[in-house]
């Protein structure tokens, strides 16, 4: 198990956790990308064998999430998240403002010296990392490499990337790998406490 590092006058996860909100908050806090965001949670489709296991979910998980609602993965991610956590009472979702934790979050949770978001902690007793999801799904990342390789100008390739996160086959891969993510952790966690 990974467990996270003392820094300033803060420990661990507990420093993260007070500069959290809930998913309403966040999409609350500026109006960049609501329609975005609203688009996605209304396109998610949970398979029912994927729903079925989450509900099944008795381990508590806390989805800890290092997100901003500017960046297109986490516009893309985030609405699954929370409505993964709608389906089960054992998983809370807390979504952190990363510029609010800017240099906080430097010194934990670089991915290959970038701060890339959104990264996803899967936690249980509130402390404890038992899986982390980074970014994206490999599926999408291929893809918005595709996008990006054509000889577009900016604005054309950015259009692009956007209808491509938005569209029902992004959403769907996502969230069959967010899920899948999810139950992971509920194994994970289960075999832990035997």
């Amino acid at each position: 198990m990974l467990k996270i590092c003392d820094y300033g006058m803060s420990s661990g996860l507990d420093y993260f956790i007070t500069k959290g909100c809930s998913y309403p908050e966040f999409v609350d806090r500026t109006p960049k990308n609501r329609e975005r965001l609203a688009k996605v949670y209304s396109e998610v489709s949970v398979p029912k064998d994927l729903e079925s296991q989450i509900r099944d979910i008795h381990s508590h998980i806390r989805l800890l999430v290092f997100a901003e609602n500017w960046c297109s993965d986490t516009v893309l991610t985030l609405p699954i998240l929370f409505r993964l956590s709608e389906i089960s009472d054992y998983v809370d979702l807390t979504v952190i403002p990363r510029d609010d934790v800017i240099e906080e979050f430097k010194k934990n949770y670089l991915t290959n010296g970038k701060a890339k978001i959104p990264v996803v902690l899967f936690l249980i007793d509130k402390t404890e990392e038992i899986n982390r999801w980074i970014e994206r799904t490999k599926f999408v990342d291929q893809e918005v490499k595709k996008i990006k390789s054509l000889d577009l100008k900016k604005s054309e390739s950015y259009r692009s990337v956007v209808e491509f996160y938005m569209s029902k086959g992004t959403i769907e891969n996502t969230t069959k790998v967010l899920a899948c993510e999810l139950i992971k952790t509920d194994i994970i966690a289960r075999s832990t406490m035997k």
